[in-house]
């Protein structure tokens, strides 16, 4: 599972380094999958088996009628399309794309968030941001503290 939070510094090539427990869950690949978000200005990501799920839920919603066939290409374009493998070095290393540096407004810093299965690329200051307003939206939420089972 992709845990905690870490932020890295962008180097002038834009290099960073993936977070070492995010490396742990990749495991042997060393690569992560990452693409621009479609729902704000931060990056998404995963590793490989993400990347499955993701093409095999697009297929099964086609299959129950949850999506069109016109609705599933728009994911697939915007999702698989956009996305890229971005392998890593032994320390972690890797060039994070130009386009998607502007698309999360990367200069200096990237800050890894572990979402369990996959895991966000924010700007440090919109990250903190965005912490403060998950705090006040989880005070109205129920917690779920390992009581209910994911399916």
């Amino acid at each position: 599972m992709f845990l905690s939070t870490s932020t890295n510094t962008i180097d002038a090539k834009g290099r960073t380094s993936v977070p070492s427990a995010f490396r742990d869950t990749v495991g042997d690949d060393a690569a992560i999958f990452v693409w621009p978000s479609m729902r704000g200005e931060f990056l998404e990501g995963g590793g490989k088996a993400l990347m499955e799920s993701i093409q095999c839920e697009i297929f099964d919603r086609v299959s129950d009628g949850s999506l069109s066939p016109e609705q599933a290409e728009a994911q697939q374009v915007m999702l698989l399309g956009e996305a890229r493998r971005l392998g890593y070095d032994k320390t972690g290393r890797f060039v994070l794309p130009e386009a998607f540096r502007d698309h999360a407004a990367l200069t200096d810093a990237a800050t890894f968030v572990g979402l369990g299965n996959r895991f966000q690329i924010w700007n440090p200051a919109a990250h903190e941001n965005r912490k403060a307003e998950m705090r006040e939206r989880v005070k109205n939420t129920p917690l779920v503290m390992g009581i209910v089972r994911p399916s």
